[in-house]
């Protein structure tokens, strides 16, 4: 269940979840908005997190479809799963959280069998929710889909950071890192955000090396770049981070979060405080100096994503936990 209007991260990890199990013999069906980004089996409204008319329809598509579990993906589907299935002993509900603000109790909440978080830290915040069962389970990447490959050094040295843009997302950092920097360094923003900020950003980039392209596709995102920064205050997990670790591009990333477990704890990447952008322009220009340093790193950070992050290694840990919540 998702009720995602517009495709991201998260959307794309509940797609790819529910390839994977269909790909593996699970009867699956997917509930959401219409208008989605999911290919739909059933069509809900989905209006908000009291939206008990689509607790209702969830409950008759439950009960006639003799479903064993209900997994729900956003926060604010949560309380709409756990509504649909009080008083009907059979299917677990299994809840997976993704970031890291505190979730707000409600009393549905006990009908829940199990919660899936996706850091520690965020298995953390669950706390004061009592949870009968919780389990971290990592996002994850198709490494077959994600060929390891060393890649040539553009010149300028290209720094790229991908995802919502955003204040909290290190933005104005970034741009203040490239300052530092100087002359062989160019900075790729790719990603959406709100027009006054992005505007902003642009003129506190003038007449830096900074682009601004907007939507961009991963793929050729990190062909164009020979190190990803991820400078965020505070960041959840970053699949992008999983993405370029897999594809052979060096990444950088704040010390906060999810980011340091994913890196191995700067053995597969380099970390740097938050709101700090001497140290980011530092660890950046350390990998444009230091080829082996990028080498090895980069060999580390594969290696890592095959053994820990792979989607045939994650996807059988979520249905071994659906068995342990019955």
């Amino acid at each position: 269940m998702c009720s995602a209007d517009a495709l991201g991260g998260g959307e794309v990890h509940v797609r790819q979840l529910v390839e994977e199990l269909r790909r593996h013999g699970y009867d699956v069906a997917v509930a959401g908005r219409k208008g989605g980004p999911l290919r739909l089996d059933h069509e809900l409204p989905l209006r908000n997190a009291l939206d008990f008319g689509s607790a209702r329809r969830l409950r008759r598509i439950v009960r006639e479809g003799r479903f064993d579990i209900v997994h729900a993906h956003l926060a604010r589907d949560y309380p709409i799963a756990a509504a649909a299935l009080l008083g009907l002993p059979g299917p677990r509900l299994i809840l997976t959280r993704q970031l890291l603000h505190r979730v707000r109790w409600t009393p549905l909440y006990r009908r829940v069998d199990g919660w899936i978080a996706t850091t520690a830290g965020i298995e953390r915040s669950l706390g004061h929710l009592r949870p009968k069962r919780v389990a971290v389970i990592p996002n994850w990447v198709d490494t077959a889909k994600l060929p390891y490959r060393e890649r040539p050094i553009h010149n300028p040295f290209v720094v790229g950071l991908l995802g919502q843009v955003s204040p909290h997302k290190g933005h104005d950092e970034a741009i203040d890192a490239v300052r530092l920097l100087g002359t062989g360094f160019r900075l790729l923003v790719g990603g959406t955000g709100r027009d006054d900020y992005v505007a902003s950003l642009r003129d506190r980039s003038r007449g830096l090396p900074v682009e601004f392209p907007g939507f961009v596709e991963t793929s050729g995102f990190l062909e164009a770049i020979d190190v990803l920064i991820l400078p965020s205050w505070e960041e959840p997990f970053g699949i992008v981070v999983l993405e370029a670790m897999a594809a052979g591009v060096n990444v950088v990333a704040t010390n906060a979060g999810g980011p340091p477990a994913v890196l191995d704890q700067g053995r597969a990447g380099l970390l740097v405080p938050p709101r700090d952008p001497e140290a980011l322009a530092g660890a950046v220009r350390r990998l444009a100096s230091d080829r082996d340093l990028a080498r090895e790193l980069a060999r580390r950070a594969r290696q890592r994503v095959v053994e820990h992050y792979d989607i045939a290694q994650v996807v059988p840990r979520i249905v071994r936990f659906y068995d342990a919540s019955s």
